[in-house]
């Protein structure tokens, strides 16, 4: 079966090689700057410069993999400056993040910028980890929980360790990083938040995601009601990615586009989280009628 990469690779190693290309010092690379619709209002992100794993359907994957591509360092100070001057071209934006890359690669650069962020007007900055580094050290945990405005977000990439290595190409045994750190930031009473590539049949299995729901249940039922699921866009990097490697999506046969109505439908499962949701279904009532009048 396709897999991320051709060898296997231990992500807190891949860790620390690529933060010894991206981290100057105190100064990180950094693709661009700008805003994204995320979040309610917006966001102002910084598109960081590398990470520790190598998913299938990474939308960054060129830039993830030619990091030379970019020279340019940028200190804790010039990033904390370039996302305020984003947010006061856009007043209704008051919440920051790093993306595109793994933003825990350079704790000193991050708790930095976080320093500054918690001296300033700015509401909330999110950190979106796919969390290994987190669930390898707990100190960090507990590093990034001194700011008050820090808001954690996990993203899980996998419900089983084959499949994991399969979408990442990590090493199986760090597969249960991440769930250890939610465990940790539950256990804390932290600001976090768990999202997953689990509404997606593409990419998760029914099999796969029972598996990762109950890994997450076995933590505490309440986090499985509040994940986000969420759905691959094949933006055309990842296409070529997935090509590349040979992972069949069968993207061509799905009615993803309908044209003139310029909306995107997604082929998903139903989202977990509705279970939370009191909803009457006509359809159901209608049933359970027709079995009480007919004492089934």
């Amino acid at each position: 079966m396709p897999c991320a990469t051709d060898k296997l690779f231990d992500p807190i190693e891949l860790s620390e090689k690529t933060e010894s290309i991206v981290i100057k010092g105190n100064k990180r690379k950094y693709l661009r700057f700008g805003t994204t619709p995320d979040y309610g209002t917006g966001i102002a992100t910084g598109y960081a410069m590398g990470c520790n794993l190598r998913c299938v359907f990474c939308w960054a994957n060129e830039t993830r993999d030619n990091l030379d591509l970019v020279k340019g360092f940028y200190s804790p100070a010039e990033v904390f400056e370039k996302l305020s001057e984003i947010i006061d071209r856009n007043p209704r934006i008051d919440k920051m993040r790093l993306s595109n890359g793994e933003p825990t690669i350079g704790r000193e650069h991050l708790l930095e910028l976080l320093d500054m962020v918690e001296g300033s007007v700015i509401k909330m900055f999110v950190v979106e980890t796919n969390g290994i580094l987190l669930g390898n050290d707990e100190s960090y945990i507990k590093d990034l929980l001194k700011f008050k405005k820090v808001s954690i977000r996990i993203s899980i990439k996998a419900g089983t360790p084959e499949e994991y290595s399969r979408k990442t190409g990590a090493i199986p045994e760090s597969f249960m990083l991440p769930f250890q750190a939610i465990r940790r930031l539950h256990e804390y009473k932290a600001n976090y938040g768990v999202s997953a590539m689990s509404l997606d049949p593409r990419f998760m299995d029914p099999l796969e995601r029972i598996s990762l729901i109950t890994r997450l249940g076995e933590i505490d039922p309440s986090i499985v009601l509040k994940m986000q699921e969420e759905v691959t866009y094949l933006l055309p990097v990842s296409q070529r990615l997935l090509k590349r490697i040979g992972w069949e999506t069968n993207y061509e046969n799905l009615p993803f586009f309908l044209r003139g109505l310029k909306k995107y439908l997604q082929i998903t499962y139903n989202p977990i989280s509705t279970l939370s949701q009191r909803r009457i279904s006509i359809k159901q009532t209608l049933r359970n009628f027709k079995h009480l009048r007919h004492g089934i």
